[in-house]
């Protein structure tokens, strides 16, 4: 039985502007299960929220184009359905967690009004059942005297609390299938941070809904999510279980942002964290081989030229790499076998928090 919600194909995403063509997105391939949690993880401008914004279709055309690819949802290319029936998807089995609900949450409405607006339109309730319905879904998320900060605004709410009006909004769709939570926990304290972290794993277990986890926390990652891809300027470069990923990283971008966690069993004794060296390319002037060359340890001439297929050592671990530390594959003659583009196999791991423990100690 197939029970793939989400399966994104070759997605290509790119801004034209005056300076230039960006190319955001190349070449992504994801997939997400029934009531499973997939992260996509990588440094700011890796693309990671223009593949939730193609989702969702709320990238701005123009300057966005969405040059090739699918993404089909449910069965459905959600690039080949009318703009009406996209706009209905998003409000009834897509929702999405902004990540700065200040900026997300309208000033002017209460809180409450905002959360019940959902029920009135998509669920076709009266006025009065879906402001209860909206408390309702405040003491859910466990935010305390739920009917008295159903009446007040964003600017009257904690960070914390703005953050569980915006879950309790994702939630408030009439069937979910999918949540997107854009960087959920960004600018909250670690004890605010852990919490959110809870109620979203507590939430998930109850209704059974899919996320799609979008950070660039690995600490984040390994609390929650069962799998995860690796996103570097715009492209995959790293692709498994989130056991995979924290225990036997191949791709040495992977392994730099593991290596430069606080936490890390290696920094016990040391004063000084390991930094990745270089910057970000320009998206702009990227051309055909890995946009990790400048700032990769271990570079090779064939880097420059082309950016490889996955290598996978047999099973669902893949890795986008000419010469993957821990041995995948050191290019195409080499004993690793050609996994392709996409990831496939595999069910939901658990989560890596106790195999990645020495990771994760500062989270």
């Amino acid at each position: 039985m197939n029970d793939t919600l989400l399966e994104i194909n070759d997605l290509h995403v790119s801004f034209h502007t005056v300076r230039g063509v960006i190319r955001a997105v190349r070449g992504i391939n994801i997939d997400i299960r029934q009531g499973e949690t997939v992260a996509l993880v990588g440094e700011s401008g890796c693309g990671k929220s223009v593949t939730a914004h193609a989702i969702t279709g709320l990238l701005p055309t123009p300057p966005a184009r969405i040059e090739r690819g699918q993404i089909h949802f449910d069965g459905r290319d959600l690039l080949q359905i009318p703009a009406k029936e996209h706009r209905a998807l998003r409000g009834v089995r897509i929702s999405m967690i902004f990540q700065e609900p200040m900026t997300s949450l309208n000033p002017v409405f209460k809180i409450g009004e905002q959360i019940a607006d959902v029920f009135r339109v998509h669920h076709k309730l009266d006025a009065r059942a879906a402001w209860n319905k909206a408390v309702e879904l405040l003491n859910l998320v466990k935010i305390p005297e739920a009917e008295k900060r159903a009446h007040e605004y964003a600017h009257q709410l904690s960070g914390g609390m703005r953050q569980r009006a915006m879950i309790a909004m994702a939630m408030a769709s009439p069937e979910p299938g999918l949540i997107i939570a854009d960087e959920p926990t960004t600018a909250l304290d670690v004890t605010i941070q852990a919490q959110i972290l809870h109620l979203l794993s507590q939430l998930q277990k109850k209704i059974g809904v899919s996320i799609l986890l979008i950070t660039h926390d690995m600490g984040v990652v390994a609390q929650l999510a069962d799998r995860a891809t690796v996103m570097y300027a715009g492209r995959a470069v790293e692709q498994g279980s989130v056991e995979q990923i924290f225990t036997a990283p191949r791709h040495p971008y992977t392994k730099g942002l593991l290596n430069s966690l606080p936490g890390n069993q290696k920094y016990r004794d040391a004063r000084r964290l390991e930094a990745i060296p270089g910057t970000v390319p320009d998206l702009r002037t990227l051309g055909d081989g890995c946009p990790f060359l400048n700032r990769c340890p271990h570079p090779g001439d064939r880097c420059a030229q082309e950016f490889p297929d996955a290598f996978s050592d047999g099973g669902d671990h893949l890795a986008w790499c000419w010469y993957p530390e821990g041995g995948i594959a050191a290019g195409h003659g080499a004993a690793g076998r050609k996994a392709g583009d996409k990831q496939t196999g595999g069910g939901p791991t658990g989560t890596a928090a106790t195999t990645a423990e020495e990771h994760t100690d500062d989270v």
